[in-house]
């Protein structure tokens, strides 16, 4: 089981650093914890049921917490015992999923969810902002990042943390998503994870 202070760790982090680093593929990870000094957490979107715990115990060895991009785990059936499988065996700091069904199953379980939003169009943005009360996650993501009006407004009614990132190319594209209320941004980009936004 995780230990009742890995969820601190994980917020603490997100306010310090403002920086989460998304690996897309595993060749990528070293590179990722390198920058440790300047990324809140890694975002793990690649593995399988088969790979997956050794990737996150290696990466939490180092010092960094994982958030698990679920719907990304080759293998993986987000049913009650994938949950429990997560929880029990993978043991990440926390999730990340678009789908409202795996939310309500991992927050009764006790796990710490992020909720993924694609604003693809208003109707999308619009049906948030009218149901953000209602937000069952401990966290959003807004994607892509690049719609900083929209999360200026989202992260001022949200009742929960927002995070933002998507199309994120450049260190003024994460400036100006912090600036417009997210509390971290996310990117994959290790040209961004060599920049430290500690004083944002």
């Amino acid at each position: 089981m995780k230990k009742d202070n890995d969820v601190q760790i994980l917020q603490e982090r997100l306010k310090k650093y403002k920086m989460v680093a998304a690996v897309k593929e595993p060749k990528y990870i070293e590179q990722a914890i390198s920058y440790k000094e300047n990324i809140s957490a890694i975002l793990l979107m690649t593995g399988t049921i088969l790979t997956v715990k050794r990737y996150v115990d290696y990466i939490q060895s180092k010092g960094i917490p994982v958030i698990l991009h679920v719907e990304k785990i080759g293998g993986l059936e987000m049913d009650r015992d994938g949950i429990e499988f997560i929880k029990r065996n993978v043991q990440p700091h926390a999730i990340v999923t678009t789908r409202n069904g795996i939310i309500k199953k991992a927050k009764s379980s006790g796990l710490f969810v992020i909720q993924r939003f694609f604003l693809i169009d208003t109707e999308v943005y619009t049906n948030l902002v009218k149901e953000i009360k209602h937000i069952q996650s401990d966290v959003i993501e807004i994607m892509p990042c690049r719609a900083p009006d929209f999360l200026k407004k989202i992260s001022e009614i949200s009742p929960v943390p927002t995070i933002t990132g998507g199309l994120l190319n450049s260190p003024e594209h994460a400036i100006q998503a912090l600036e417009n209320g997210a509390l971290a941004i996310t990117t994959s980009n290790p040209e961004i994870w060599k920049m430290n936004f500690i004083e944002m």
